[in-house]
C-alpha cells in the first residue's frame, strides 16, 4: 500500500487495485461485523422508539408514539429511519441493515479520501474505520446513527466529485441526512455555503432554498401535531436536558460548557472512540488523543485557508454543534459522524510532513490505532459469539438490569388490563415487551408535583427498576412520601424490579 498522498491515479491498473482493496477492506468490516453481532436490543431506548414508530407506519397508524398514553403524533425524530424499519418489518433485519449502512461507509470513506489525500492514506483511513470498535457497534444497533454517517459521507464524496449528477446526489444525500437526524442540518446548510465559497451563485440559491423549505417544513409539522413538546433547540439551551428545573444556561455558561465539551471530547470521548477503551482513558491515550486530534486539526486549518471545501465546513458546524451540547449528551454517539473527517484530515496533515519520516509516522499511527482495536475485537468475539448462541436458544443476554426490567414488562402483559397505563423509566422498552402503554415519571423533586403528574398522565401503575439513577431520585421519594396510594403488586428479577399499582386519591375515590 502507497502511503504517499499523491493524487487521483489514472491508470486502469491503479484505479482496479484501489476498487479491490476498498472491497476487500469494506469486506473486513461486515467480517468483524458478524463475528461481533448482538441480536439482543441497545437498551438505550431510542432504538425501541424507532420501531415502535416502524410498527405505526406499518400497520397504518400513522406516525405516532404508540407506546404512551392517547398515541401522540410524533414530532421528534425524523422520518427515514422509521420507514426504513416499517419495510424490514423484522428486528434482526433491521439490525443486518444497519451493518450494511456502517459497511457502505466504510466503502465510501475510502472514495472519498481518495479524492482528498490519495489512495494509500485513503484505504488507511478505510481500514481504521472498518476495524473501529464504535463503527461496529452501531453496524448492529437500531439507531439512526449507522444511516446518518452514511448519508454524511456520500454527500461529501459527491460534493468533491465531478460527475454529472454530483450536486444532485449531494442534496438528495444531505436532505435524507436531515430526514434522518436533526443534527443533519449542518451538511444540509454545508453544501449551500461550499457552492457559495465557489462563486457558483445557482447551486447556493438552489441549497439554501432546499435547506430552509425542509427546516420550515420539519419545524412546521412538530408545531402542529406537538405544538408543547420541548424543541432540541430548546433542549439545546437547558443545563440538564433530565433535570429541567436546573433551568438554562446563559452566554457566560454556554461558553465554559463548550470549553467543558471540547476537553471531555479529546481527553475522553476521543480515546473511547478510536480504540474501544472505556474510562477516562490514561495519560498514553490522552497523549495519543490529543496528537491525532492536533494533526486533524492543523489539516483542517491548513486546507480551510487554502479553500473551505464540503469536508471543512462540515467539521466547522457539526463539531460546534456538539460542543456547545448539554455536557450529559458528550458521548461517542455524537462524535462518531466525525471520525472519518478526524481520520482524513490527520492522514492529509501527516502526508504533508518531512518525506524522511513520512512513512514511518503513517506506521507508528497505524500500530497505534490498530492494535488497541484488534485487542478489543478479540476480547469481546468470544463473549458475542456465546450472546449470539443463547438467543438462538431463546435465552438473551441482556444486562441483568434490564433482563429484569423486560421480565417485569412480560409480567404486565399478561396480568394488567390492555387499557393499563403503566408509568417507568423506560417506556418505549417497556411497551415493546409489555404492549401497556406509558410514559416517563416526572423529573422533579417535588413529591406532590411526581403524584399530579402521574395522576394527568392516567397512570394505573409505576415501575421502579434498577436501570437508571432518576428512578431514586425523583420516583422512590415520591412513593415513600405518598405511601398510601401505593400497593405492590409484582416484585421479581435479579437485580428486583417492582411493579406498584397506584390507588386512588381519597377525594377520588369519594
Amino acid at each position: 500500500m502507497d502511503l504517499e498522498p499523491s493524487s487521483d491515479p489514472t491508470g486502469s491498473g491503479a484505479t482496479t487495485s484501489f476498487q479491490w482493496s476498498a472491497l476487500g477492506i469494506t469486506l473486513l468490516h461486515v467480517t468483524l461485523g458478524l463475528v461481533l453481532f448482538e441480536p439482543t436490543l441497545f437498551p438505550g431506548g431510542d432504538n425501541a422508539g424507532y420501531l415502535i414508530l416502524g410498527d405505526a407506519l406499518r400497520n397504518g397508524d400513522g406516525y405516532r408514539d404508540l407506546y404512551a398514553p392517547g398515541t401522540p403524533f410524533h414530532a421528534k425524530y425524523p422520518p427515514v429511519l422509521p420507514l426504513l424499519l416499517a419495510a424490514f418489518g423484522s428486528v434482526q433485519i433491521s439490525k443486518f441493515a444497519m451493518l450494511v449502512c456502517t459497511s457502505l461507509t466504510v466503502w465510501v470513506t475510502a472514495h472519498l479520501g481518495r479524492r482528498i489525500v490519495g489512495d494509500g492514506p485513503a484505504l488507511l483511513t478505510a481500514l481504521f474505520l472498518a476495524m473501529n470498535p464504535t463503527l461496529l457497534e452501531y453496524g448492529h444497533y437500531i439507531l439512526s446513527e449507522a444511516p446518518f454517517i452514511l448519508l454524511v459521507v456520500l454527500a461529501l464524496w459527491a460534493m468533491e466529485s465531478q460527475f454529472r449528477g454530483a450536486p444532485v446526489l449531494a442534496m438528495l444525500a444531505a436532505s435524507g441526512a436531515f430526514a434522518t437526524r436533526t443534527a443533519g442540518l449542518t451538511i444540509l446548510l454545508a453544501l449551500p455555503i461550499v457552492w457559495l465559497f465557489r462563486n457558483d451563485f445557482r447551486r447556493a440559491v438552489v441549497g439554501g432554498i432546499a435547506a430552509l423549505v425542509a427546516l420550515l417544513s420539519w419545524g412546521f409539522y412538530q408545531n402542529r401535531v406537538a405544538p408543547g413538546q420541548p424543541s432540541y433547540l430548546e433542549e439545546l439551551v437547558l443545563r440538564d436536558p433530565y433535570n429541567p428545573e436546573a433551568g438554562s444556561v446563559g452566554v457566560g455558561e454556554l461558553v465554559v460548557r463548550t470549553a467543558n465539551n471540547l476537553w471531555d471530547y479529546v481527553s475522553r470521548v476521543v480515546p473511547q472512540t478510536v480504540t474501544g477503551v472505556e474510562g477516562s482513558g490514561t495519560g498514553l491515550t490522552i497523549l495519543f488523543s490529543f496528537a491525532l486530534c492536533g494533526f486533524a486539526l492543523r489539516g483542517w486549518a491548513v486546507r480551510s485557508r487554502r479553500s473551505m471545501g464540503p469536508l471543512e465546513v462540515f467539521v466547522l458546524l457539526y463539531g460546534g454543534l456538539i460542543a456547545i451540547w448539554p455536557e450529559v449528551w458528550t458521548d461517542r454517539r455524537f462524535l462518531l459522524p466525525l471520525l472519518p473527517m478526524i481520520f482524513l484530515l490527520a492522514a492529509w496533515s501527516l502526508g504533508k510532513i518531512d518525506v524522511k519520516v513520512r512513512r514511518w509516522a503513517f506506521v507508528l499511527t497505524t500500530v497505534l490505532i490498530s492494535f488497541p482495536c484488534i485487542v478489543w475485537i478479540a476480547e469481546r468475539a468470544p463473549s458475542r459469539i456465546e450472546c449470539a448462541v443463547a438467543f438462538m436458544a431463546d435465552d438473551p443476554c441482556d444486562p441483568p438490569a434490564y433482563a429484569s426490567l423486560y421480565e417485569a414488562a412480560r409480567w404486565a402483559r399478561d396480568n394488567t388490563p390492555p387499557s393499563a397505563v403503566i408509568a417507568n423509566r423506560k417506556p418505549r422498552l417497556f411497551f415493546w415487551y409489555s404492549q401497556r402503554r406509558g410514559d416517563v415519571y416526572p423529573y422533579s423533586t417535588d413529591p406532590d408535583i411526581v403524584l399530579e403528574e402521574l395522576d394527568r398522565m392516567g397512570a394505573n401503575y409505576v415501575v421502579i427498576d434498577q436501570v437508571s439513577g432518576t428512578t431514586g431520585r425523583y420516583l422512590i421519594p415520591a412513593i415513600q412520601a405518598n405511601q398510601s396510594r401505593f400497593e405492590p403488586v409484582y416484585q421479581g428479577g435479579t437485580p428486583p424490579t417492582l411493579i406498584l399499582r397506584i390507588l386512588p386519591s381519597l377525594e377520588t375515590a369519594q
